[in-house]
């Protein structure tokens, strides 16, 4: 069973201090990269984005 690899893309963001040191001190208490936490909020926000796109369809 392969697993597909994904290209990385490096990119720059900007974020208040306040947000990037608690997602910083979050992801070093259960020991994940930012760049793993960005990841999953990104990937959840899309997930809700098309569901949400999916109920406008539905009307």
């Amino acid at each position: 069973m392969s697993k597909e690899v994904e290209e990385a893309v490096k990119t720059s963001i900007t974020l208040t201090r306040n947000l990037w040191e608690r997602a910083k001190i979050e992801a070093l208490k259960r020991g994940l990269t930012l760049t793993e936490v960005v990841e999953a909020a990104l990937k959840k926000w899309l997930e809700i984005a098309e569901k949400e796109r999916g109920r406008e369809s539905e009307r």
